[in-house]
């Protein structure tokens, strides 16, 4: 592995874990949540973006920032997912 990946995912590991520390202390159980399928897509999320920025290619990386091009994200941040 090329010590740009071992950076991205030392990076990866260092936000995942900040993340469910976070979480913990709003009384949810990380173990759980860690199993769930919509953390494990937002974990997906996170490296492509993490890659992105260290120019690792990932597709999922292309098609993250060609969607940020389209979409107008500055206007929707205002939204909530509930």
């Amino acid at each position: 592995m090329s010590k740009k990946h071992q950076e991205s995912i030392k990076c990866l590991m260092d936000s995942t874990e900040a993340l469910l520390n976070a979480m913990e202390k709003h009384g949810m159980d990380p173990e759980a949540l860690s199993r769930t399928p919509e953390f494990v897509v937002l974990v997906h999320f996170l490296k492509a973006i993490i890659d992105g920025k260290m120019e690792i290619p990932n597709n999922l990386s292309d098609r993250i920032a060609e969607l940020a091009d389209t979409l107008d994200i500055d206007k929707i941040t205002g939204s909530t997912l509930h």
